[in-house]
């Protein structure tokens, strides 16, 4: 059956999330190291109870993501004014994840050719709606999607079969006619392949391949498999 949707994940899929994540994180570091004289174990500390608290209390779903939901806690638990800390602890870590984004190589190439082949695009993501965009928009690829669900929307993370449901109703073909793109063998590529889509892993170079499945090492590689 010929592909006419292809959807993709963004974070390590589309961009190094991990390289401007940790950028991103140092700056949080010297900012609470100036401000509240955190060491980097401190903060480190604060950071993962307090992602473990929004999870515990909340579950996955894509407000979870939200990062003013940790830096928040993280300041109460500290016994520290929210106000303006936290909305300047956010504005640091994204303002510095946007600017270090550094998109796969073929990334918009690869969007370009498959909507030259009048492939519909979509966008799969465990994150909240704004964010996301903003990411699309700086890496010059917004052009190109035709839709996107993220997990905000969806009320559950990947793999969810509520997740992928809505990948599906957007995505204005078949399973059998869709294809999903991501990193994660659990998230993004059992997750399709349970909702009777194709999949392709995306297991960049130097990274550890995985037995069994379909992958690719380069997005370029996309078009043999439409």
């Amino acid at each position: 059956m010929a592909i006419k949707t292809v959807i993709f994940d963004i974070d390590n899929t589309l961009y190094d999330f991990t390289y401007s994540n940790n950028i991103a994180l140092d700056k949080l570091r010297d900012y609470t190291a100036e401000k509240f004289s955190w060491t980097r174990d401190e903060f480190d500390a604060k950071h993962l109870k307090a992602q473990k608290d929004i999870y515990a209390m909340m579950g996955y779903n894509g407000i979870c993501r939200d990062r003013i939901l940790r830096y928040k806690i993280m300041l109460e638990d500290s016994s520290l004014p929210v106000m303006p800390y936290a909305a300047r602890m956010l504005e640091l870590y994204w303002n510095t994840m946007l600017d270090t984004l550094r998109p796969y190589d073929g990334a918009c190439s690869v969007m370009k050719a498959l909507k030259d082949r009048g492939i519909y695009i979509g966008i799969g993501t465990d994150m909240t709606v704004y964010i996301q965009i903003l990411k699309l928009e700086r890496m010059n690829m917004f052009q190109y999607v035709d839709f996107m669900v993220t997990s905000e929307e969806a009320g559950e993370e990947k793999p969810s079969p509520a997740f992928f449901s809505m990948c599906l109703k957007k995505s204005k073909c078949s399973p059998g006619e869709c294809l999903f793109v991501g990193d994660s063998l659990e998230k993004d590529y059992n997750g399709a392949v349970s909702a009777g889509m194709n999949a392709l892993l995306f297991v960049p170079d130097g990274h550890e391949s995985v037995d069994g499945v379909r992958e690719i090492h380069s997005l370029m590689q996309i078009p043999e498999y439409i």
